[in-house]
């Protein structure tokens, strides 16, 4: 029996036990929410629904920190064999991401008021390096309404997942393709491909037009509207010296596992697919193609 599969009937186990007290739990909470409702309607005492909404908080916070407890035994039990088992040199940290510098450098996306990331990985698959994390991105917005009052909020703007490759060869040139305009564009001239649906689908930016069409041959520019369909939401891809960034803003939260379903294959299908993105990205751009050596 190998490990991850003895390692995931004792998840599986675990998640059992957790999501029964996890289910007891919310019951209870959601019980005492209704009889404090009652019983302040019936006996009009208003007070009697603030007093019973405190077991309903304390029983809430117990089933919270239950999932949460269950969330991280997945990242510190599952993720490390998993990703040992698909790449060399690989380090994981559920905590670090991708630094928000770095993601500012590239110039896709506008800089963020706020900045969050987690679940950094970083290794090296068929001779090219890698680091990839969640992260998501807000903005600051303030409204003033007739009275005077202000209200500051922060939306997000991007959610989703940053891949960082890096490859031997060092290119004088750069190429942004993004579905929507890049924030930085000085320096680069717009160029369009022959192919009217890949115009469509993406605008490109070069530092010379020959540096965008010796990356964006026919193949690589159906690969990349491949690589596009692959993702919900928009997708920047960005070619800067022996560097390619690719950010997807697809609102989705990777490497989980839903508390409420079993850890069975087609649990583990999902959680690895989203590991297996990772050299299906290298794989369909050839980053370990004599191109980049």
């Amino acid at each position: 029996m190998s490990e991850l599969f003895k390692k995931i009937e004792k998840l599986e186990q675990k998640r059992k036990e957790l999501f029964s007290s996890y289910t007891k739990f919310m019951t209870i909470a959601v019980v005492s929410i209704l009889t404090a409702i009652l019983l302040s309607i019936l006996s009009e005492f208003y007070f009697l629904f603030v007093v019973g909404l405190i077991p309903a908080f304390i029983f809430f916070s117990k089933a919270q920190a239950l999932s949460k407890q269950f969330k991280n035994t997945i990242k510190d039990e599952l993720v490390h064999i998993v990703l040992e088992d698909k790449f060399d040199e690989v380090f994981y940290d559920r905590h670090q991401s991708i630094s928000e510098s770095i993601i500012n450098e590239t110039g896709l996306v506008k800089r963020p008021d706020r900045f969050s990331g987690e679940d950094y990985i970083r290794g090296k698959y068929k001779g090219v390096s890698f680091e990839v994390s969640d992260v998501t991105l807000r903005e600051r917005r303030e409204h003033v309404d007739s009275k005077g009052n202000r209200t500051v909020t922060y939306p997000v703007y991007f959610k989703g997942r940053w891949y960082k490759y890096k490859f031997p060869k060092n290119f004088k040139g750069s190429l942004k393709i993004c579905e929507s305009y890049p924030r930085e564009r000085r320096g680069l001239e717009k160029v369009e491909t022959e192919s009217i649906a890949f115009n469509k689908k993406f605008r490109l930016f070069a530092s010379e037009k020959q540096y965008a069409f010796y990356h964006l041959t026919p193949i690589m520019m159906e690969k990349l509207l491949e690589l596009e369909k692959l993702h919900r939401g928009h997708i920047y891809f960005y070619y800067n010296k022996d560097e390619l960034h690719i950010g997807v803003n697809d609102s989705q939260d990777y490497l989980e596992i839903p508390f409420n379903k079993t850890i069975d294959e087609k649990a583990m299908n999902a959680f690895e697919g989203d590991v297996d993105l990772i050299p299906a990205i290298i794989n369909e751009l050839k980053l370990t193609s004599s191109k980049f050596k």
